[in-house]
Formats: structure tokens, C-alpha cells, sequence
């Protein structure tokens, strides 16, 4: 069955409103968690939030996979994007994984703290690729929001200011959204595998 970038996008946007459907929701029934401006993953050690904030990642995981899949079958030009993601979903689930054994010695919570730091910067890096391939104003302006939410999150976490959880969720937000918008018009750039075949078997053979 052949993919269409339309099932990629819908796998992308799917994977971010999983994602901050169940944070709003966790937001709403810990609203101290916002209020003190805690990190996100406070919402793990709470009975209440506890489910939701697993389940919003493990979707947000899952078809963020599901993306990465769907883009390895449509171009033989962006099999290199469809393993960024994978790398990309592997560092979401270490981040995940991490947020459990960060309340029993500081070293786990030094790691996850880590880890982190680690998504902020790949996270960035993947935008300014992003950015590299489509160039246009609201490209931009999510690049711009992505980068003023992790730097904000990331000096929170250093400890210089405490305003983690805005700084995480509009850095997240910015890059959710910049990957919905971007991924499938990289998509575009290029034709797709039957397509190639297509002009493989047009093009005249030399004898």
C-alpha cells in the first residue's frame, strides 16, 4: 500500500496532540505543578497524573515511530529524516524511563536532568536542519518560539531562573508544531519511490 505524505502529517500532529492533550489535562489536575513552574515530569509521581503523562508520551512515541516508518517507505531520498526521528523517539523514552528513579538518589535525577538537556539540543539541532530545507515566515516564527521555550527551559534547569515548565512547554510546543508543518513539505521536495521506478523505466537503456 502506498504512503502519502498526508498519512505522514496526520502521524505527526497525531503524535502531538497525544502529547499536550494529556499535559493539559495533567496541567488541569495539578495546577501546582504550573504554578510553582515545575518540570513536566512532576506529573509522574503523582497517582492522579501519573497514567496520563506515561500514556501522552508512549502515543506521542508511537506515532512518532509510526512517521518514521511511513517515511522509510515513501522516499529513498529521506531514509536519513526517517532515522532522525528513530533517534528522536529513542531519547523521548530514555527521558520518559528516567522520570521514575529521579526521586530515589539524586544521580538518577542528575540523569534524567541530563537527558534532558540532551533532547533540548537535538531537538535544535533537528530544527535548524528543519529550517534549512523550508524556509518560510511561520517556519521561522515556530523556530523562533522553540528556541526562546528550550532556553528558557534549559536555564531553568541549570538553575539560573525557575520557569522550567513554561520554558518546557512552549519549547516543545514550538518544535511539535515545526515538525508538523516542515517534515511533510520536505517530503514534497522530492519525488517518491514509485516515481522513481517510474522514470528508471522511461529513461532509454544504452545498448
Amino acid at each position: 500500500m502506498r504512503v502519502k505524505v498526508s498519512q505522514i502529517q496526520r502521524s505527526l500532529l497525531l503524535s502531538q496532540l497525544s502529547l499536550f492533550g494529556f499535559l493539559i489535562i495533567c496541567s488541569i489536575l495539578k495546577p501546582h505543578v504550573v504554578a510553582i513552574n515545575g518540570g513536566i515530569s512532576n506529573f509522574g509521581k503523582y497517582k492522579m497524573t501519573v497514567v496520563l503523562y506515561v500514556l501522552g508520551f508512549l502515543l506521542d512515541i508511537a506515532f512518532l515511530w509510526r512517521a518514521s516508518s511511513q517515511i522509510s517507505k515513501l522516499k529513498d531520498s529521506h531514509c536519513q529524516l526517517s532515522w532522525l526521528l528513530q533517534i528522536l523517539v529513542g531519547i523521548i523514552f530514555l527521558v520518559l524511563i528516567s522520570t521514575f528513579p529521579r526521586y530515589l538518589k539524586t544521580i538518577y535525577s542528575t540523569v534524567h536532568d541530563d537527558l534532558g538537556i540532551a533532547l533540548y539540543g537535538y531537538e535544535f539541532l533537528l530544527s535548524i536542519w528543519f529550517i534549512s530545507k523550508i524556509r518560510t515566515r511561520l517556519s521561522i516564527s515556530l523556530f523562533i518560539a522553540e528556541f526562546l521555550g528550550s532556553i528558557i527551559g534549559l536555564l531553568s534547569i541549570l538553575k539560573v531562573i525557575h520557569f522550567l515548565y513554561i520554558g518546557q512547554f512552549i519549547g516543545t510546543a514550538g518544535f511539535g508544531a515545526l515538525m508538523v508543518v516542515v517534515i511533510p513539505a520536505i517530503l514534497e521536495l522530492l519525488p517518491d519511490k514509485t516515481q522513481n521506478l517510474l522514470i528508471k523505466l522511461k529513461t532509454p537503456q544504452p545498448i
